[in-house]
């Protein structure tokens, strides 16, 4: 998958919180393979670097138990399992060093997170790469619901190409006139008029995943306390003339979330009722980080990769016209049954990591 999640140990922090023990690595000590829960190894990771640091020994931390290494040979092999209430679940950055592979360390990891997981859980997710199909099958992930691209391409192409240059500077103004825009009310996530129960259930509509606590802490990482100070962004566009039954609150048109990375900002998720709104919101999610980026330079590549959905035509419309190319594809599969889901409305998924 080419795994590109975000910086700073925040984002790490939103998978911690919605599951505790969402983490897992493998590593080797000089006799047998161990595999591990990160977070119990947390509490005593200083301790571990500064044995490493002195190479007097390396050790497992397994429970309390230390098991001298003749050799450091690191981790392995990592993965997360992150659990959504009783029923759905998500694996995600899957990795095994090169030169273990081949070895059934990253097998017996992946058997170990799944067995974490448990077996009467109803629907397990994960993002395949085309090669790993087949490995994946044998796994018991036999059901898939939609074939995902990962588009890439500059952030000022969405607003600078005579096509939307128009729709960007309507979109500006709007903004600076209290957030009226081309359709509905364009407002950041932190706006107190966006409903965060829609939110959550415009994903669960759009994608079959339901994880409430998720979405909040996701939403609050792009929106609130540091967010962009950090160049995080989270917009939504509401209906200036329509409200939510049961909050009263203006109706929810869609949303987007954007958050730097390593060699790319990572854009996700992008859910939108049509592809206006969904253009809207790339638009604004655009001119928010050209802005942050020439008021404090972060230093990461003004360019966006997000994971649309190829069953969505006006998605794969979208981006053809503003010419970014599929740089790999992933194949969305499950172990158990797929949720109902209407791909029409995923125009980009939050993260191939959780889903």
């Amino acid at each position: 998958m080419g795994w590109n999640p975000g910086q700073k140990a925040a984002m790490r922090e939103v998978m911690l919180k919605t599951d505790p023990g969402v983490y897992f690595y493998a590593r080797l000590d000089s006799s047998h393979f161990i595999t591990k829960d990160l977070q119990e190894h947390k509490e005593e990771e200083d301790e571990v670097e500064e044995e490493k640091e002195h190479r007097k020994e390396a050790v497992v931390i397994k429970g309390k138990e230390k098991v001298p290494l003749e050799e450091d040979r690191g981790i392995v092999s990592i993965i997360n399992a992150i659990r959504f209430g009783d029923d759905q679940a998500w694996l995600g950055c899957y990795l095994t060093a090169e030169d273990q592979r081949g070895k059934g360390y990253g097998l017996a990891l992946f058997t170990h997170a799944l067995n974490h997981l448990g077996k009467y859980r109803k629907s397990i997710g994960l993002n395949a790469v085309i090669s790993q199909v087949p490995n994946y099958q044998k796994s018991g992930f036999t059901k898939s619901s939609w074939m995902n691209e990962r588009r890439r391409g500059a952030a000022s192409d969405i607003v600078e190409d005579n096509d939307r240059r128009k729709l960007a500077e309507e979109m500006a103004k709007g903004i600076e006139d209290e957030g009226e825009a081309v359709e509905g009310v364009v407002v950041l996530l932190s706006d107190p008029r966006v409903d965060q129960d829609q939110l959550y259930k415009m994903e669960k509509r759009y994608t079959g995943l339901d994880r409430p606590e998720f979405i909040k802490y996701w939403v609050d990482y792009h929106a609130n306390g540091d967010a962009s100070a950090h160049h995080r962004v989270g917009i939504a566009v509401l209906s200036s003339t329509k409200t939510d039954p049961y909050s009263g609150k203006p109706l929810l048109l869609g949303y987007g979330c954007t958050r730097p990375a390593i060699v790319s900002y990572r854009l996700g998720p992008l859910y939108a009722t049509d592809g206006k709104v969904a253009r809207q919101l790339l638009v604004k999610i655009a001119i928010n980080v050209i802005a942050a980026e020439k008021r404090d330079p972060l230093g990461v590549p003004l360019m966006f990769d997000i994971d649309i959905v190829q069953e969505n035509k006006s998605a794969v419309e979208i981006f053809d016209r503003i010419g970014w190319p599929n740089v790999v594809s992933s194949l969305r599969m499950w172990r158990g049954v797929v949720p109902p889901y209407e791909a029409n409305g995923c125009f980009g998924i939050a993260t191939g990591e959780a889903g």
